[in-house]
């Protein structure tokens, strides 16, 4: 009786464990999406951005933001540092300076590129909104 319990207590405790947002690469985005068509969200960030970590941290760890990112949209992050070629929309981009092309093609606004941006695209992968600065689990629950 008592390993049924303990049995039981753990399967519990393993369920309510933080579930992560399933980030997807942009390799693996265009397969994904002829299979099961979804909005993307794209999150632009640096590792030297404090905002952008407490986006990770905390926006990103909320259980309704994660379920909410992970049955409706195709979730990628974008190193705007990133030396990574990335081939996309039938272009490769890569880092041009201090900051990787697909960063300012997705996410400038008036010639700048600010830290973290979220972007999201439609299912057929073209841009519908962006948001630059740091986000709250209630302000990405509004954006949503």
């Amino acid at each position: 009786m008592k390993k049924l319990v303990l049995a039981l207590l753990l399967a519990v405790s393993l369920n309510c464990v933080a579930q992560d947002i399933n980030w997807v690469s942009f390799d693996s985005l265009p397969s994904l999406s002829k299979k099961e068509p979804k909005p993307v969200m794209v999150f632009i960030h640096t590792d030297w951005c404090k905002y952008c970590l407490m986006q990770e941290k905390i926006t990103f760890k909320d259980s309704l933001i994660v379920s909410e990112l992970n049955e409706n949209y195709y979730c990628l992050k974008l190193n705007a540092e990133s030396n990574e070629q990335i081939y996309f929309l039938n272009r490769m981009y890569t880092k041009n300076g201090n900051n990787h092309s697909l960063s300012w093609v997705l996410g400038a606004q008036n010639n700048e590129l600010t830290f973290p941006t979220t972007v999201l695209l439609s299912p057929q992968f073209q841009i519908t909104n962006r948001w630059v600065g740091y986000l709250s689990k209630e302000q990405l629950v509004v954006v949503n």
